[in-house]
């Protein structure tokens, strides 16, 4: 796996580790049972949408977007975390109505992409 894609996957196993790791108020609703102590919330923060969701999600989506066009590369399957989160955005119509279309999202970063297909 080329430096590129090991390096968004190490940042991107970071993000999907937090996504599973329960919040305090989720150890406190889950103490009754010992099977899945994963966390299950949809956002960052919780349940709802928040700032730092809309600040984090369009970044996150414009960088899978463009390392599939450019790199071929998917988010890996295994990020449970990860995918539950862009899946619990891409079910908010606030978001999809806010989000630039993919083909859009490639052209602006086409660029980009043969300067690092140089280096």
């Amino acid at each position: 796996m080329p430096a590129l894609e090991r390096g968004l996957t190490k940042v991107l196993k970071k993000l999907d580790d937090y996504l599973n790791t329960p919040l305090p108020e989720e150890i406190d609703a889950n103490t009754c049972g010992d099977e899945d102590k994963g966390s299950r919330r949809k956002f960052l923060d919780g349940d709802d949408l928040t700032l730092a969701d809309c600040n984090l999600l369009p970044k996150l989506h414009v960088v899978k977007i463009v390392a599939k066009k450019y790199r071929n590369y998917d988010f890996p399957a295994e990020m449970t975390g990860l995918w539950r989160y862009l899946k619990n955005a891409y079910a908010r119509d606030e978001f999809t109505n806010t989000c630039a279309a993919d083909q859009e999202i490639e052209l602006a970063y086409a660029d980009v992409a043969k300067r690092l297909s140089r280096a």
